[in-house]
């Protein structure tokens, strides 16, 4: 097999004009990205870069995905230098991607025939010229870590998406919550909220779904036949436009014992704290430090110990995993779930970090709310939906 079965095609617009729209803003925000790898090739002196993994490729695309079954190796990728962006893909999905995600957006298109392999493609690429990579390919140079650290910090586009993604996400939960019945299963909590994501063109990454308190004993779960007798806490991450927002709530038939009300009370304070502190340049060490504080002040300070209270998401589910140890300084665009537990209670919402300071993604769509003011800040959290 010869470089000439490599079909190439150079038009801006892939293969077809398919008559849809172009998104300018999404345009725009893939322009500002090749700008930066653009310079950073050339201040590294590489002709350029490939992108094997799919969370590069759905940030360098601001939300191209591959879809069906595909094995890692044979994955669409992304080869960038300078002055060209390029996609590479199997004959078996480049028309696809080209006619939904990115007509009009750029791209030029090198293909492979499915039954010919992906890594013929990339050795005669990694052949031709000096090219780094994002993970372990050969013994090209990585780029993993660069791209991690600003793939991590959304872009004002990637914000508006990820604010959309919110809007389906905590509407799929709360609508599943008001509208399910006693003595119904888990799973069939757990189907419902995936039904209403799908409906909407979100794809549920983890659902869970957790009855009467076994939250206490398994702080990570799924979802179970058990029945829901009086009260449940239900939890949802879910991805839209290569991007990741997660939300939970907690519904009761009838007014909740009492034992479950204060814990609830007392995770929401912890949840205030932990969203109140999430400002740009902020140390993720002193903020935690700030919840455990709450954590003493409560009578929980055990709690932090049961799981973690937190990450960093938005490419990957989870990007970072926020430690009590860690140095590391918050930045703008970073997108943080903040999960505590109490007791059998569990929080959870979706808080972006912005120059003007933490903004809460998943608020409420109709739901009780709870008012809690920590330095100066009045946060408003989600409270129990009495049934």
């Amino acid at each position: 097999m010869s470089e000439a079965a490599v079909r190439e095609s150079g038009t801006q617009l892939g293969w077809s004009a398919t008559g849809q729209s172009v998104n300018l803003d999404r345009r725009a925000d893939i322009d500002a990205k090749h700008e930066r790898v653009s310079k950073w090739l050339q201040e590294q002196g590489w002709e350029g870069l490939l992108l094997l993994e799919p969370a590069n490729v759905a940030w360098f695309t601001s939300g191209a995905t591959s879809r069906g079954l595909c094995p890692e190796g044979e994955q669409p990728a992304l080869l960038i230098t300078p002055t060209q962006r390029w996609l590479l893909a199997s004959n078996a999905e480049a028309q696809r991607l080209f006619d939904e995600e990115l007509d009009g957006l750029g791209f030029m298109l090198k293909e492979w025939q499915w039954d010919w392999r992906r890594d013929y493609l990339l050795r005669s690429l990694a052949q031709a010229k000096r090219l780094a990579c994002d993970r372990a390919y050969l013994d090209l140079p990585s780029a993993a870590e660069w791209l991690a650290e600003r793939r991590r910090c959304l872009t004002p586009y990637e914000q508006a998406c990820c604010k959309q993604l919110a809007e389906v996400v905590v509407h799929a939960v709360e609508a599943a919550c008001r509208n399910f019945q006693p003595r119904e299963s888990e799973r069939e909590l757990a189907g419902q909220v995936a039904h209403r994501l799908l409906r909407r063109g979100a794809w549920p990454v983890h659902i869970s779904v957790i009855a009467d308190g076994r939250s206490q004993r398994y702080r990570r779960h799924g979802f179970t036949a058990m029945p829901i007798e009086r009260w449940c806490v239900v939890s949802a991450t879910a991805r839209k436009y290569g991007l990741h927002v997660s939300v939970c709530r907690t519904v009761s038939f009838g007014p909740p014992e009492p034992s479950v009300r204060e814990a609830h009370a007392n995770a929401c304070k912890i949840l205030a704290a932990l969203t109140a502190a999430s400002w740009p340049d902020a140390i993720v060490r002193e903020v935690f430090q700030a919840a455990r504080r709450i954590y003493d002040l409560v009578g929980a300070e055990h709690e932090w110990h049961a799981a973690p209270i937190g990450h960093l998401m938005g490419r990957e589910a989870i990007e970072l995993v926020i430690y009590p140890d860690s140095d590391t300084v918050m930045q703008v665009g970073w997108t943080l779930f903040w999960s505590p537990c109490v007791g059998p209670a569990l929080m959870g919402d979706t808080v972006v970090v912005t120059t003007q300071g933490p903004q809460i993604l998943t608020t409420v769509e109709a739901w009780p709310i709870v008012l809690v003011r920590v330095s100066g800040m009045q946060v408003q959290l989600p409270g129990i939906l009495e049934r």
